[in-house]
């Protein structure tokens, strides 16, 4: 017996990494491209959610929230052109991601989450079939972007309800608890500067991230050079994102928080 695997790692690529419909002719791009030698069946669907929180901090996504769907959904009334396609070795595809015209009367921020499924092409019946006996395995390809549009006056903001930290191993694991203020989900960046009793930054560290609704979110800083003693701990979110254009994010003015640790 024996067995041929085939994977999808860094063969099919889908750019950008988040899609944004023009506010004003509702239309958005997003390009498949792959850089394999075998063809692909390419299939596109939508199901709403957003990235929520655990207990913990860890990223949960949740796809059964009814209330936000009522609000926020794009998917009564958005259409991916084409839906499914065959994808050549060396090819590269666009597809158009449009809000179908009069379908969005009411103002505000709306999303959702395109799953975009590949798999090997199937063979077709006429072609030869070697007999033998063995095993072939391929490995479907699935990634989810998101989808983002808004109509007429939206705002975003974020405010940080609690601020728990531990320390562990030299790390301080920050914990915020953070809840979204405005009618858009707050896209940013969350930024954690310590510092010593002359304001002397000690140690810092930064990542993306989003608020939709109630979340806590979990950051690491490293401590493991830093020695015993009192210092501030500043916690600041804004609405900047090396990952998506300034133009594309709803801005929201800066938040910071500080915090009195002890360093053991």
């Amino acid at each position: 017996m024996f067995v041929i695997t085939s994977a999808l790692t860094a063969q099919l690529s889908i750019s950008p990494s988040f899609v944004f419909v023009d506010e004003n002719n509702g239309v958005g791009n997003m390009f498949v491209s792959n850089s394999s030698d075998k063809s692909y069946e390419v299939t596109i669907n939508f199901a709403f959610g957003y990235p929520g929180s655990d207990s913990e901090g860890n990223m949960v996504m949740n796809y059964t929230d009814s209330v936000a769907y009522a609000k926020y959904a794009l998917d009564p009334f958005i259409r991916a052109f084409p839906r499914s396609f065959i994808i050549k070795g060396g090819a590269q595809r666009t597809v158009r991601i449009q809000v179908l015209p009069g379908k969005t009367r009411r103002e505000g921020f709306f999303y959702t989450r395109m799953k975009v499924l590949a798999k090997p092409q199937t063979a077709d019946v006429t072609d030869t079939v070697n007999v033998g006996i063995g095993t072939k395995i391929n490995f479907n390809f699935e990634q989810i972007t998101a989808v983002f549009y808004h109509k007429g006056m939206v705002t975003t903001g974020v405010k940080i309800n609690e601020l728990d930290v531990r320390q562990n191993k030299g790390v301080l694991e920050l914990r915020p608890h953070l809840t979204c203020t405005g009618n858009a989900p707050f896209l940013g960046s969350m930024f954690a500067k310590l510092k010593d009793a002359d304001g002397k930054v000690v140690a810092e560290t930064q990542s993306t991230t989003t608020v939709y609704s109630d979340v806590i979110r979990r950051m690491d800083l490293k401590i493991d050079k830093v020695g015993q003693g009192t210092y501030t701990l500043e916690l600041s979110l804004e609405t900047k994102r090396n990952d998506m254009q300034s133009s594309d994010l709803i801005q929201s003015p800066k938040v910071i928080q500080e915090k009195t640790v002890v360093i053991q």
